[in-house]
């Protein structure tokens, strides 16, 4: 699967793969209307899991200290993955030249995607604290826009929003069911 647009050959095979993800989802160009919902999407999706996170807390037994628990564990997920990414050092497609920049960002490496982290960690955390399928399936579309959303920009290739969501999704999931309920 030789790239012919790319200045290089990519020696790694998962970024041959990630790279013709990008491309199959058409990622990192228009319409121009999907761009606009990406970028924005992309920027603010923190607020629906916000309010999310609040949700699920007021009613538990822990409250408010619920929301606070799972938010510190987010952070913490998030700096863990930061130190990942500064280890492995991938590249991000619009920095392989496959797409502009859409979201101006910084060409710090982008595997995994700590905003899939974060949301993945957030999810993990609370699925042990709501019986709610309602609101399950809220916090699973607002993680997976915003996969879609930094993958459509060009801020991360597929596999670094899978891989961070997985990641994030797991240690959440163990740090939610050590959790009183």
């Amino acid at each position: 699967m030789a790239d012919q647009t790319l200045p290089f050959a990519p020696a790694s095979p998962w970024l041959r793969v990630d790279i013709w993800l990008f491309r199959r989802l058409g990622a990192g160009r228009g319409p121009v209307a999907a761009l606009v919902l990406a970028r924005l999407v992309a920027r603010w999706s923190w607020l629906p899991l916000l309010a999310l996170v609040v949700l699920v807390s007021l009613p538990h037994p822990l409250g408010p200290a619920l929301a606070l628990l799972c938010l510190s564990w987010a952070g913490l997920v998030q700096l863990a993955g930061k130190r990942l990414a500064r280890r492995w050092q991938a590249q991000r497609p619009f920095a392989l030249g496959l797409c502009p920049n859409h979201l101006g960002h910084g060409g710090r490496a982008g595997f995994p995607s700590s905003h899939a982290l974060v949301m993945g960690a957030v999810w993990g955390a609370l699925l042990p604290h709501t019986g709610s399928g309602a609101l399950i399936t809220a916090m699973a579309a607002v993680a997976l826009a915003t996969g879609w959303a930094r993958v459509h920009t060009g801020a991360h290739f597929p596999l670094d929003v899978l891989a961070g969501l997985a990641l994030g999704l797991a240690s959440g999931l163990a740090f939610g069911l050590v959790l009183p309920t």
